[in-house]
């Protein structure tokens, strides 16, 4: 134990001895080495306005003092005054307000000797910069300005050149490019002192617009035209192949959804009866192919495969079935195994028996899914939950007819159908009605909307003609715009065959519009292509 004890005390007595030598070494300490007299400017150019920060480079001196020429400080508080001289040992921030070759002098004591620094600070004058607008676009006003250097009591005079979108003399002018690409914008600008230009590129992007999708029965593929107002379109593969009977598409975000129906429309046999339809998403641009589901042709045939569909606000697909009512999935899926049917249309529901009812356009309105059904019989629009519980039906005038296609415009409460079968008095053709189901009037339904030689396709069979399978609209919050639907002339596609028979070219056929506020009869937007499904992306590019 004593022996622990001397250890104990060595350790102690020699720590006391280092920290008396420690403190003994801080407080002799003192101003040591060279006495400097020195201060730096910031490396790089200064332009006026602008402000400047000194760094103190002195060594060992007692009391500074600082004197300025023409130059303002800007205190820590961030308040801008007049200032001479000071004696902080780190001077607040300089502020210079006009170009020119100013003086900074400091002088510096110690011990009775004083050290003199003076230095000289070429302050340049800010030369003028175009500042661009964001988001420049083709017939787009937009509006410019710039940075220039302003002496007091001069005016700054202005001329800019916007090429073939005109002059200006405004400090802020509007311009509206007419043409898009790369254009070459120049400022001249006059402070008084001298003339001074400047340019830049600036990049003017195409008009942006909604765009309208749709696929075509002769070739096979997907096409897009964009909804421009003040530049002419032209029709563009998107470089999506499709197989038979692409009846549906749709476009959420940022993807498009495609449903093929495969050969089998109509009650078929031998290969047409196998189940062979696909759904499918892909990028807008037509990358990123992606097998959502199909069904399996050992254990299911045509009447499975998918004809239209729906993608709902929580991310799942419905789709219709020729003959089984609908089937749900996440839209997400990849390869995934094809569900088995949700809901269907029943006797007690329909009124009637359904056994020849076909399911056909599905679409998400609020918090419900609408089917429509054709077929032999079928007929009207049902009212489901999103979790397939049954709702209701339309009123009775909607309900007498088969309705192939339909498309809700809830801004102005209306509802636009495709009816593939005379029904109630009225022909086939694409017709309008309140929200109600009240008020049918005729949209389309002339010589040329009858199915049959010289008019619509007559692809398909009595009752199970194809015809319209989508329709789209696109309306502002005024209510203003048009309805779009493809057209299919009967002498470039036609036959109850699978697949049907196609013409020489679909010179006849095409997209249609119609306008919402009935000013115009409907005419074609383009000609040329066949198209079964139809879609416009909602979100203008």
């Amino acid at each position: 134990m004593m022996k622990d004890f001397k250890y104990l005390y060595a350790i102690v007595a020699s720590m006391m001895f280092l920290f008396g030598c420690a403190k003994q070494e801080i407080t002799s300490i003192g101003q040591q080495g060279e006495y400097i007299s020195n201060f730096d400017f910031p490396t790089g150019q200064i332009y006026a306005p602008g402000k400047v920060f000194l760094t103190n480079r002195s060594k060992n001196a007692d009391r500074f003092l600082w004197e300025f020429s023409d130059a303002k400080t800007i205190t820590a508080m961030g308040d801008t005054i007049e200032t001479g001289n000071t004696d902080k040992m780190v001077p607040d921030t300089l502020f210079y307000e006009l170009p020119g070759e100013y003086e900074v002098k400091l002088t510096t004591w110690k011990d009775g000797e004083q050290k003199e620094t003076t230095k000289k600070l070429v302050v340049q004058k800010q030369q003028p910069a175009i500042l661009v607008p964001e988001n420049i676009g083709v017939f787009l006003e937009v509006t410019f300005s710039a940075q220039v250097f302003k002496f007091p009591g001069k005016q700054v005079t202005y001329d800019w050149d916007f090429g073939a979108s005109g002059k200006s003399t405004e400090a802020n002018p509007k311009v509206t490019f007419t043409v898009e690409g790369p254009q070459l914008v120049t400022l001249t600008v006059n402070d008084g002192e001298e003339t001074l230009t400047t340019e830049t590129i600036v990049l003017v992007q195409g008009e942006l617009a909604k765009t309208i999708y749709f696929t075509d029965a002769f070739t096979r593929r997907v096409y897009k035209y964009k909804l421009t107002t003040n530049t002419q379109s032209e029709v563009e593969s998107v470089g999506i192949t499709t197989g038979y009977n692409a009846f549906g598409l749709s476009v959420k975000g940022s993807k498009l959804y495609l449903s093929e129906t495969g050969f089998g429309t109509r009650f078929s046999s031998g290969d047409a009866a196998i189940a062979d339809g696909a759904l499918k998403s892909y990028n807008l641009d037509g990358t990123g192919e992606n097998l959502i589901t199909k069904p399996v042709a050992s254990a299911l045939d045509y009447r499975d495969d998918p004809w239209m569909h729906t993608v709902d606000k929580n991310g799942n697909i419905w789709w219709t079935c020729r003959n089984w009512g609908v089937r749900v999935l996440n839209a997400g899926s990849s390869e995934a195994a094809y569900p088995s049917i949700k809901f269907n249309i029943n006797a007690t529901i329909a009124g009637e028996g359904v056994s020849t009812y076909f399911a056909s356009d599905i679409k998400e309105v609020g918090n419900e899914i609408w089917v429509s059904y054709a077929g032999t019989t079928g007929k009207g629009i049902y009212k489901y939950g999103l979790d397939g519980n049954y709702i209701s039906k339309f009123s009775t005038a909607i309900q007498s007819h088969a309705i192939r296609a339909f498309v809700v415009d809830q801004v102005n409460s209306q509802i636009y159908f495709a009816t593939n079968r005379a029904d109630a008095g009225r022909t086939e053709g694409l017709y309008r009605a309140n929200l109600d189901g009240s008020n049918i009037v005729a949209i389309d339904n002339g010589s040329t909307m009858l199915i049959g030689t010289g008019a619509y396709s007559n692809q398909g069979a009595a009752g199970e003609y194809i015809y319209i399978t989508n329709l789209d609209i696109d309306v502002d919050e005024n209510g203003e715009g048009y309805l779009y639907y493809g057209y299919r002339s009967n002498t470039d596609i036609n036959g109850s065959g699978n697949p049907p028979t196609l013409g020489s070219s679909a010179s006849n056929s095409g997209i249609k519009r119609y306008k919402l506020d009935g000013s115009e009869v409907p005419s074609f937007l383009v000609k040329g292509y066949a198209p079964y499904g139809l879609a416009i992306d909602q979100v203008k590019r």
